[in-house]
């Protein structure tokens, strides 16, 4: 059986050491935690290091070093190391080249998933293996509200409605971001509020998200790309692909989805029940472990080595 989160290892990403090097792309910010074959995770819009490492913290658990930038124009990386999807594959690419890491599998979500495409696609070479959760692949308008949720106090009153109120927090939530009904987004609240892991989870990615003064100039790059992506070329993507996406996600048209698969030859799309957050909440007793079983299906050393 896989190992299990635990709340303290999820707060424990929120204050990792991270660092910023210099590549040849510009300075970019980075996390390195854990040990075991190296895991690339590329965060979503409003992200950063911290939460490229709470979304991949499962995976940590279970035997992977991860690796998590922070994209350019959020935290520490500065705007300059990569405004496009091409131009942010390329920084990622770099960075790989100062950590000595040539090739390794890729996670990616949201937001971060047009560069990561785009990494896969530029230099087939590094990706070992790509696993694309709720990923932006076709243009798509700004996230709604997005830019008033994400101011700080916002996030704070959030978290505090979360921590003294989490039923009608986490009914709004799934409404907002899924196209569920009031019975279904009901039913889920209840679900996942009797769960302190997954509420465990939540909290953690929306401290992650806090400090809007650092990760605004990232947001307003994101939402300046994606109203009007170019083409990723996911047709040349040539290594195993798994796109995992929430079938009613309210945020990134499930149609991102279904175009990745028709476009990457032999990939795998695995749909799941719930809001754009699903792979952590709604399905968070499923959905990783299936990701993390696809993962160690093409590296069969990394089971035998987790005891698995």
């Amino acid at each position: 059986m896989p190992n299990a989160l635990r709340r303290e290892d999820l707060q424990a990403c929120l204050v990792h050491p991270h660092t910023r090097v210099m590549t040849s792309a510009g300075p970019i910010e980075y996390a390195d935690r854990g040990d075991g074959e190296p895991l690339l995770a590329v965060h979503g819009t409003l992200g950063g290091w911290d939460q490229g490492l709470v979304a991949t913290e499962f995976f940590r658990a279970n035997g992977f070093r991860i690796i998590a930038p922070s994209r350019p124009g959020y935290l520490g990386t500065p705007l300059g190391t990569g405004r496009t999807p091409a131009e942010q594959a390329d920084a990622l690419a770099a960075l790989l080249d100062v950590l000595g890491i040539s090739h390794l599998p890729v996670f990616a979500g949201s937001g971060g998933g047009p560069a990561a495409y785009a990494l896969a696609a530029r230099h087939p070479d590094r990706v070992a293996r790509l696993l694309q959760v709720d990923a932006v692949c076709l243009p798509i308008p700004p996230f709604a509200f997005a830019r008033l949720s994400a101011r700080t106090w916002s996030l704070q009153v959030q978290l505090w409605v979360l921590r003294h109120a989490a039923g009608p927090m986490l009914r709004m939530l799934f409404r907002r971001f899924s196209r569920s009904s009031p019975e279904e987004a009901a039913g889920r609240a209840a679900v996942v509020a009797s769960d302190p892991v997954r509420m465990a989870h939540l909290e953690a990615i929306l401290m992650a998200s806090t400090g809007w003064a650092s990760r605004r100039i990232g947001f307003d790059n994101d939402s300046a790309e994606f109203t009007s992506l170019a083409p990723l070329n996911l047709q040349t993507i040539r290594c195993p692909t798994l796109i995992m996406h929430a079938a009613a996600d309210a945020s990134v048209p499930p149609q991102n989805a279904r175009h990745a698969h028709e476009q990457i030859h032999g990939s795998e799309l695995y749909w799941m029940q719930g809001s754009h957050v699903a792979f952590f909440l709604e399905e968070g007793d499923t959905a990783p472990r299936y990701a993390l079983e696809w993962l160690r299906m093409f590296n069969p050393g990394q089971a035998s080595k987790t005891g698995s």
